[in-house]
């Protein structure tokens, strides 16, 4: 036996030992909520400890984040989101250099899915960078691997996990189609030139065409087409239902489900080589991760026969958690390459196969929760246009759920998480008649929730996020915020003369800038220190008399008329989804003998900018009046920005200057119809329309700081205020089942 010949037979030898010794251990292979959670956080915290010497931005970092994003958004609680939004700061949310590698384009599944939880266009803007140039200056060679620049296109399996899946997602963000014909056009360009439609697997490029096993089959690489079976998922889940395309991603998906679970070995991994399982016969645990994540997600959906594949599913669970050891390492993964080898062993790991692990334990977790819950009600909203909606909250007749209030659970099944939710009585009966819970949407997007009784299924945070209350302490105001801002009205007492009161005399909003996500109200009124930014933001907005940010102004025959301070306060509701409180105002003279009393009810939902107003007003006297929110954008007062109007989309939107030490401010006005706009000597800038008798004028006010980094150009916020207004005009459909 020569020393080639002897290496090869020891290190056979070796992995055949070592695969014997790791069946025997492993982590527990129980289907449960518990044992599924706690293994997979084992696994990723000993991967994040234990980091590879790559590029965190690199395609192995990539897929290892995917799966991060997967498991942080099951539990945004737990610290895993902010492995992803720390990367995204230390890189200033930029991806590698080169532009048209699929390689350095894998990072961004990942910062998007964070992108569209926070709320932040920030964390997509260099990501949309790169794929608009490759948009308007398209590659157009072969995609032969070995002619000069192919990989500027998608020249190799792998690649249709790191780049479809981003455009797809800059959809979501975006609602533009160009990013979607992009992506349909390459990936079947790619699956036309490298998928086998006799094997349904895929080469993973073109030097395997004419290659083969040493018994004489196709090479066809497992992680390669772990990667391709996993993208699918990824892309179906959010691509609009009525898209032409689906159809073909649909087909391809089923076709290779099929080849796949023929290609299973009986110990339920599945080996380097898909179409020779002794070349060689050794579990692969990337591939397997995979393969598992994608057929779960078959299950789930419906798109895959239940009793067909879940039995496949079963063994190759069985088998990833076998190979997991105690500290939480999984092994079995085959190096970084673009073959079939037996040059690995159960030490060998790698970040790539732990973020498909996590998928896959992702999409498990609502396997579970959906078998132990067969009476669970299947709520399910449809985004009817083609734009991203950052905050939505969902309301539910409660009456008709039928359910016990202590046990109800909101599941939202794409991100495998209980939602916080609230019951609210709407009509002030004393009785809740309404259940709401907060999500996002994407663009066209449809999503499922689930309502179910659970008293295993732990229940979501209920720390209220949306609060408000009277400050009689700071002399009668009436403070609320949510997650992202906070705001105040003056009451009475501060009308008064000094020193019991400050003789401000105004109807105008104030607005506090926030960067923490928690409440901050009554720490801030307890310290009094509120105009100083002690790191979670201030109060340096200037309101004085003005309207500020929304407050109410009459006009008759063209004279502008204010109310004073409001008079009573009443909180109704504070919660994780929803705050609301009731404020009346004592009449104020309106000019010809007419005086106005209002009575407004205010509410602020979690992760929403805008506050909605509801105003009923109560007109003494007889004349054609008009009534609107007021915008300050006044120069005295700082608030002389770039202002952007749409009045017959009913929106304002104002990014006021930059403060030397503080950053922008952001204001707006939204009506749910068109208005018409005014001025006042103040120089607050109106929406205006005629009161009804027998309705409450609406409006939204609006408000964002750049410090907490979320919205840091005029662009991107009057993008927002116009996606808003959008939005009330064409709300969600909800649908229960």
């Amino acid at each position: 036996m020569n020393l080639n010949r002897l290496a090869v037979f020891l290190t056979v030898l070796c992995a055949g030992l070592s695969l014997h010794a790791q069946s025997q251990g492993g982590v527990s292979d129980a289907w449960t909520l518990e044992t599924v959670n706690a293994n997979a956080r084992l696994v990723a915290d000993w991967m994040t400890a234990h980091p590879k010497r790559h590029s965190q931005l690199d395609w192995t970092y990539g897929a290892f984040y995917a799966g991060i994003a997967a498991l942080g958004l099951s539990d945004p609680a737990l610290p895993y989101l902010d492995q992803i939004r720390d990367l995204g700061r230390k890189s200033a949310w930029k991806p590698l250099t080169r532009t048209y590698h699929a390689d350095d384009h894998c990072i961004g599944q990942s910062w998007l899915e964070v992108a569209a939880f926070d709320n932040n266009p920030t964390y997509a803007a260099g990501l949309k960078l790169t794929y608009d140039y490759i948009l308007a200056n398209p590659h157009k060679g072969p995609l032969d691997f070995t002619k000069k620049d192919n990989q500027k296109r998608w020249s190799w399996c792998d690649a249709l996990f790191m780049s479809p899946t981003v455009l797809v997602k800059i959809y979501g963000l975006t609602g533009d189609a160009r990013y979607l014909d992009f992506m349909d056009r390459e990936y079947k360009a790619t699956t036309d030139y490298l998928y086998s439609k006799d094997d349904h697997f895929f080469f993973r490029d073109s030097r395997y065409f004419d290659k083969q096993t040493k018994n004489g089959r196709h090479v066809y690489w497992c992680r390669g087409n772990g990667w391709v079976f996993g993208s699918l998922p990824i892309i179906l889940r959010d691509l609009p239902a009525d898209r032409p395309s689906r159809a073909f991603y649909l087909a391809l998906y089923k076709e290779m489900a099929a080849s796949i679970k023929k290609a299973q070995h009986a110990d339920g991994a599945w080996r380097p080589s898909l179409r020779d399982l002794d070349d060689p016969d050794m579990q692969e645990m990337s591939g397997t991760s995979f393969f598992t994540y994608g057929l779960l997600w078959g299950i789930n959906n419906g798109v895959l026969d239940r009793a067909d594949y879940l039995p496949c599913v079963q063994k190759a669970w069985k088998a990833i958690c076998r190979n997991i050891n105690s500290e939480g390492r999984l092994g079995w993964v085959q190096p970084i390459g673009d073959r079939p080898v037996a040059s690995y062993t159960a030490d060998d790991h790698e970040v790539y196969a732990v973020g498909a692990y996590l998928c896959a334990a992702m999409e498990l977790r609502k396997l579970i929760v959906a078998d132990a819950h067969p009476a669970r009600k299947a709520v399910e909203i449809v985004n009817p246009l083609a734009l991203y909606r950052s905050a939505e909250t969902v309301t539910l007749d409660w009456a008709r759920l039928g359910m016990q209030a202590a046990k109800v659970r909101v599941f939202d099944v794409r991100n495998s998480a209980v939602l916080p939710h609230q019951l609210f009585d709407s009509d002030g009966d004393g009785t809740p008649d309404q259940l709401l819970f907060k999500t996002y949407a994407l663009a066209h997007q449809s999503r499922t929730f689930w309502v179910l009784e659970s008293d295993t299924l732990p229940a979501a945070p209920v720390e209220a996020t949306c609060f408000s209350r009277h400050v009689p302490e700071r002399m009668d105001d009436a403070a609320w915020e949510n997650d992202r801002m906070a705001f105040r009205l003056y009451g009475p007492k501060v009308s008064e003369p000094a020193p019991a009161g400050e003789g401000l005399v105004s109807s105008g909003i104030d607005v506090w800038c926030k960067k923490t996500r928690r409440p901050v109200i009554n720490d801030w009124y307890a310290s009094g220190k509120y105009h100083d930014d002690r790191g979670e933001g201030l109060d340096y907005y200037k309101v004085g008399p003005g309207r500020g940010c929304g407050g109410l102004g009459i006009f008759n025959g063209g004279t502008w008329h204010a109310s004073g301070n409001w008079v009573t306060h009443k909180t109704l509701a504070t919660g994780p989804v929803r705050t609301v409180f009731e404020l009346t105002y004592a009449p104020w003279a309106c000019g010809e003998g007419v005086s106005v009393r209002e009575t407004r009810r205010v509410s602020l939902d979690a992760g929403s900018h805008f506050t909605r107003i509801e105003s009923r007003l109560s007109v003494t006297g007889s004349a054609a009046l008009q009534a609107g929110p007021g915008l300050d954008i006044s120069a005295g007062r700082q608030h002389n920005g770039a202002l952007a109007a749409q009045p017959d989309q009913g929106w304002l939107a104002n990014f006021e200057p930059a403060h030397p030490k503080h950053g922008s401010l952001e204001t707006a006005l939204v009506i749910p119809d068109k208005g018409t706009l005014a001025t006042d000597p103040l120089d607050n800038l109106y929406l205006l329309r005629t009161p009804a008798a027998d309705k409450p004028l609406v409006w939204y006010a609006g408000a964002a700081w750049s410090g907490a980094g979320d919205f840091v150009s005029a662009d991107s916020w009057t993008a927002h205020v116009s996606a808003f207004a959008a939005s009330l005009r064409a709300p969600l459909t909800v649908t229960v089942k």
